[in-house]
């Protein structure tokens, strides 16, 4: 999840948690009319955020706003899939 960093099953665009999902940071952003945006009122790319990242170096002229930004801590290096506050991967055990 692009706003609490979890990796839980629930709808993103649902999501109003105050704090990560492990409890240890206030959340970076939050989901505003299907929009993601900062805390601090930025409106931030939600391609970004996924593994992958945006492939679009500049957004249409409309969107000049959107940044690429961390959703979860707001870095510019990368997106909340490899936030080093999202919640992590355990290989499921086979067993």
């Amino acid at each position: 999840c692009a706003v609490c960093l979890g990796r839980h099953s629930h709808r993103t665009i649902e999501c109003s948690a105050t704090q990560t999902s492990d409890k240890q940071f206030s959340t970076f952003s939050e989901r505003i009319r299907k929009g993601l945006w900062t805390i601090y009122g930025k409106q931030l790319c939600t391609a970004w955020q996924r593994e992958e990242g945006c492939t679009t170096p500049k957004h249409d002229p409309a969107c000049l706003h959107v940044r690429h930004i961390c959703s979860g801590c707001g870095a510019t290096t990368h997106g909340a899939q490899k936030c080093s506050r999202a919640q992590k991967v355990y290989p499921v055990d086979s067993v």
